[in-house]
């Protein structure tokens, strides 16, 4: 039976996003909204989640849509460890991009270092230095600690050196760091970051580069953006005191479905993003990433058959 031959009967879902009063959970309250208004069938309810949990939720069936970051997806999907105890295999994409995401290096400039790499001489020299760094069971810390894996450090040899390390929301982050109780913060933030700019406006601050090769490797196996795509840098200019793009690990999110939900409804809420586009991408800047022609590659898990009915009808996929 073709999806244009199944029926769109009255189906309530809810769409799992992220802490409320959060981005995530604004950008997908806009969007529900615009589905509902267009196809009154369709109620979708917003509810909290976080990049973590999503996949696994929408995997079990527990909600209908969600949004994932593509590493973080790709990680739950294959339940990859330590993050993932077992594979989620019910988890499907909609399409992306829904919003950018950039890890952000900070150093004080006092510290004279302008890239990563200075960083991880210190730490392998025996110099203690003060971080803070994500929370865990957030998205962000698996793709930090990738990033330390890459260089050949840990959390572990950053404390054997003497060094620090403050696990904190990013508002405390901003306290610690204004406070000089930490020269050094990772975020994952898109642009500009709050936290960041407030950072840079209480001390003299220098975001640190992230090797093309580290950016490449992380690209390649975690399923984050890499160089060749143009993006993967912050802007110069964003930030005060750092007017050169600065290359960093670069994240995109996606929007996920699960398995059991029918075809036509999937098609129909994909359909309705496509013919409304403008209105999309007005609703919240983090859907402007979203190009209909391109949404079905950057995607981590397999497309929603859906999905895929859209895209092919559409002609933007063969």
């Amino acid at each position: 039976m073709g999806v244009m031959a199944q029926e769109l009967k009255p189906t309530t879902m809810t769409w799992v996003a992220g802490g409320v009063g959060g981005g995530w959970y604004a950008q997908a309250g806009g969007l529900a909204r615009l589905i509902t208004e267009k196809e009154p069938k369709i109620i979708l309810k917003v509810v909290p989640g976080g990049g973590v949990v999503n996949p696994v939720r929408i995997s079990r069936g527990k909600d209908g849509l969600a949004w994932g970051v593509t590493f973080v997806d790709k990680m739950a999907y294959e339940g990859i460890a330590p993050v993932y105890k077992s594979p989620n295999p019910n988890v499907r994409a909609m399409g992306g991009i829904f919003g950018i995401s950039y890890i952000h290096i900070l150093a004080a400039a006092d510290q004279k270092i302008k890239t990563f790499d200075e960083v991880v001489a210190m730490v392998k020299a025996g110099k203690s230095i003060r971080v803070a760094m994500p929370m865990k069971g957030t998205s962000d810390l698996p793709v930090v600690k990738a990033i330390l894996k890459y260089y050949g450090i840990s959390f572990e040899a950053i404390k054997k050196a003497g060094g620090k390390i403050q696990q904190a929301v990013y508002a405390d982050m901003v306290s610690l760091y204004k406070d000089r109780h930490v020269d050094f913060v990772f975020t994952h933030l898109g642009l500009p970051g709050a936290a960041i700019t407030e950072m840079t406006m209480s001390r003299d601050s220098v975001l640190l580069s992230t090797s093309k090769e580290c950016i490449d490797t992380l690209a390649e196996e975690l399923g984050t953006i890499g160089t060749a795509s143009g993006i993967a840098h912050i802007a110069g200019g964003t930030y005060k005191g750092n007017p050169d793009n600065v290359p960093s690990v670069t994240t995109a999110a996606e929007l996920l479905v699960s398995k059991d939900v029918p075809d036509v409804v999937a098609y129909t809420i994909l359909k309705i993003l496509g013919d409304n586009i403008e209105e999309v991408h007005k609703i919240n800047d983090k859907n402007k990433t979203f190009i209909p022609k391109t949404g079905w590659v950057n995607v981590a898990v397999p497309l929603h058959p859906g999905a895929i009915k859209y895209y092919k009808e559409k002609g933007y996929m063969k």
